[in-house]
């Protein structure tokens, strides 16, 4: 049997003037929300329209209605709600409701089982021990322990851990129906599963899951349509504020306006050229101000901010050369690219040259911290300070593959140029400031075997007939990078 949880919207009429587009966010929409109607499972409907209630409000773009009066006024028209509610029926609600839309949250699956705890490496250890028992050992063995197993303690036991390990699953679909025609407009999924702990604990954390995924999932089907309302360099004001929830660091991209075209005698509507990027700076109570920090044409007035939900990823990779020689190619991460203050996650794979003359092959991780200087359409110039932990491979003399620590940090200056909308080429110099590698070694087997069956093995010094290679990468380095942005 299905259930579903009904959450009609109530659209106010918002009074707009005839100069503003009518495509545009202005007020927040008034939301009644309904439990389902079945009673199998009504505390978990209960428990997720009180979830519903609170994203709703907490996102800041929903007025919710008050429960006791939603019910008051389902008391009223004598509406009730038993079995499955049907989309005739969600028409009729909306009808009764004055409302234009509803979401349907379609329960599929709920369920809640008590699982075995799985089992420790010492009793994983001891089935493997089974297999090398003699036929009658093995016999006399488990025919004790089936005994064992049938006593009312034992039973005991494992109902207690059932009991305490419950597995709880929870599936549900929510479409977005238009209430006056009863057509579905959009949908989502909510699954969500939890083991460990009572039922009432098990549930708890499966509901937590639930929980985080219709805060995103209602602000992708109410996203923010805006506007530019004047422009003074690369700040712009856009019609929007603290009224839908807007908060500093969100992101909104700028584009021109729609343009409606004539095609045999029938009218469609072509979108506007997407512009720039922005950041939301200051949070007004119904207006904000942003920054530009990206643009591929020029932004106006009465131009159309659309709020951008999904993270924006930015990754770069980067070609380095030093005169050691020293060839480096570099992967980065980059956090918070569009703050003042940024970092990124780094891998390294390169060669560097030994004091043997031998080109040695390094792999690493590491970090960079990056402030910057100046920030101009097309243009940044921004400080660095790299520090990278690279494992260095070689072979000793006695033909060991052997391994070192370098510690290569550095400062840099670098300067980008945008070359796109979603790409920038970068130019950079730095310079390494000391490193350091520890004592050569090579990994070898002890002969002996760890519990598992494997072999042991420990880490040997490197021989060496003449002295051991050193690496001095210190110098000027210069790189070529090119990023890429995602939005």
């Amino acid at each position: 049997m299905k259930h579903y949880l009904i959450i009609p919207i109530l659209v106010t009429s918002m009074g707009l003037p005839q100069e503003l587009d009518e495509s545009l966010t202005l007020e927040k929409k008034s939301v009644m929300i309904l439990p389902a109607s079945q009673d199998k499972h009504k505390n978990v409907a209960d428990k997720i329209t009180s979830i519903v209630a609170e994203a709703a409000t907490s996102i800041g773009r929903f007025e919710v209605i008050d429960r006791n009066l939603v019910e008051e006024i389902l008391e009223e028209q004598a509406f009730q709600m038993s079995g499955m509610v049907s989309d005739d029926q969600i028409v009729e609600l909306g009808e009764l409701a004055a409302a234009e839309e509803a979401l349907i949250i379609d329960i599929i699956h709920f369920g809640q089982k008590g699982v075995p705890k799985e089992k420790d490496d010492k009793k994983k250890r001891d089935e493997e021990e089974d297999k090398d028992e003699t036929l009658f050992s093995w016999v006399v063995k488990k025919t004790v322990t089936a005994a064992i197993d049938n006593t009312n303690s034992e039973k005991e036991k494992r109902k207690l851990e059932l009991e305490n390990n419950i597995h709880t699953v929870i599936n549900a679909t929510v479409r977005l129906v238009n209430v006056e025609i009863g057509i579905s407009e959009g949908s989502f999924n909510l699954n969500a599963s939890f083991t460990g702990g009572n039922r009432d604990a098990s549930l708890e954390k499966a509901l937590q899951y639930i929980a985080f995924q219709i805060k995103g999932e209602l602000k992708e089907l109410y996203t923010i349509t805006s506007e530019v309302m004047d422009v003074d360099g690369n700040m712009i004001s856009i019609l929007s504020g603290e009224n839908l929830g807007l908060q500093k660091g969100d992101y909104f991209e700028i584009s021109s306006k729609d343009k409606q075209k004539t095609y045999k005698g029938k009218t469609v509507t072509l979108p506007g050229k997407s512009r720039g990027l922005a950041l939301i700076t200051e949070v007004g109570p119904d207006a904000s101000k942003a920054k530009i920090i990206r643009k591929w044409r020029k932004v106006k007035e009465g131009h159309k901010a659309y709020e951008i939900l999904k993270n924006i990823s930015v990754a770069e990779w980067k070609f380095s050369y030093g005169q050691t020689p020293h060839y480096d190619l570099t992967g980065r991460l980059l956090l918070n690219p569009f703050r003042s203050f940024s970092g990124s996650l780094n891998g390294h794979i390169g060669l560097v040259q030994d004091s043997r003359n031998d080109l040695d092959l390094y792999l690493g991780f590491g970090g960079t911290m990056d402030f910057t200087l100046l920030s101009r359409f097309g243009t940044t110039v921004s400080t660095a300070f790299d520090l990278p932990f690279c494992l260095v491979f070689t072979e000793d003399d006695d033909d060991h593959v052997v391994h070192g620590l370098l510690v290569m940090p550095a400062i840099g200056l670098n300067f980008g140029v945008q070359i796109g909308k979603h790409r920038d080429l970068l130019f950079s110099i730095s310079h390494v400031l000391a490193t350091n590698n520890l004592a050569w070694t090579y990994t070898a087997k002890t002969g002996e075997e760890d519990e598992d069956g494997n072999d042991k093995t420990e880490q040997k010094p490197a021989v060496w007939i003449d002295n051991k290679p050193t690496i001095n990468a210190s110098g000027l380095i210069f790189s070529i990078s090119l990023r890429r942005y995602w939005f």
